[in-house]
């Protein structure tokens, strides 16, 4: 064989092995008994998310996004459930954007790593993906039908069935359940501060507990000297002990970097709160967080 021809099948062989990040084939969608299959003939990436979803498709992009695809399923009778199915760049950011259009008031179901269900819509967390599924099929009929379609594609899919592991150092006592956040950029308003797991808490007043992982401890007190340097406040005291900030956007921050994570507790008027907070979250972190 000659060297182009040589080369030519190298080509080929790698566009072969590697679409991970390439547009989705009708292989993406599943099919299932009684229903009908219509792939999309548009794969939505970054530079045209807009045409699709113009009002949010900034919220997706800072969240990783890598393409989105669409499908109709449609029965014998003519029902149509369409399916809208984001890929993000990991599991974290895929999580974020679920956990950002999510309510602890939604009726939340067993489908993937969690689902939630209102009339004519069914949305659920899937490892890199968040899957987005409507119909205008009303009542329990319309349900079962995004239920079916729903389990068939989590299971086609095939991703591992996990929360982020950060969210289990997340004290217990007083969190709202199914209020967990990611925030990938500008946390708080700062640039400087990104990829903050957030839990939500009440007490005798709500407050939040943040988590930044870092790869290093040295860059989790970079972070904290960025912050203070925004705040235009010098740089943290050595002491063991968290780092009272008074934040002019945010309120009262207490800080704490804990090896390679710097944690937080951001306004919570009862510094016994705060303090029992902190500590429990510090032995969480040293117990099952190394």
């Amino acid at each position: 064989m000659n060297m182009r021809g040589t080369v030519t099948l190298t080509i080929l062989a790698a566009l072969t092995v590697s679409p991970t990040l390439g547009p989705a084939d009708d292989g993406m969608f599943p099919s299932l008994f009684g229903w009908s299959v219509v792939p999309g003939e548009k794969v939505y990436t970054s530079s045209n998310l807009w045409d699709f979803i113009d009002g949010a498709a900034e919220v997706f992009l800072s969240y990783g996004f890598v393409d989105l695809n669409l499908a109709d399923y449609r029965d014998t009778a003519g029902a149509e459930v369409r399916v809208e199915l984001y890929r993000q760049r990991s599991a974290s950011d895929a999580f974020g954007i679920y956990s950002a259009e999510r309510n602890p008031e939604y009726t939340f179901v067993n489908v993937g790593t969690q689902g939630y269900v209102e009339d004519g819509v069914l949305n659920f967390l899937c490892g890199i993906y968040y899957v987005k599924i409507t119909s205008h099929r009303p009542g329990a009929e319309g349900r079962d039908a995004m239920m079916q379609i729903a389990r068939k594609l989590d299971e086609h899919l095939n991703q591992v069935k996990a929360w982020p592991a950060v969210l289990a150092l997340f004290p217990r006592e007083g969190a709202l359940t199914n209020a967990e956040s990611y925030i990938a950029e500008n946390f708080l308003g700062y640039r400087c501060l990104h990829s903050a797991f957030v839990s939500q808490y009440v007490g005798k007043a709500p407050f939040q507990m943040f988590i930044i992982e870092r790869e290093t401890e040295e860059q989790a007190r970079e972070m904290v000297d960025l912050y203070l340097s925004a705040l235009n406040q010098g740089p943290p005291s050595k002491a063991d002990g968290p780092l009272i900030v008074a934040d002019p956007h945010n309120g009262i921050l207490r800080l704490l970097p804990q090896g390679r994570y710097l944690c937080g507790v951001v306004n919570c008027q009862d510094e016994e709160t705060a303090i029992r907070s902190l500590t429990e979250l510090q032995r969480r972190i040293r117990e099952i967080g190394r």
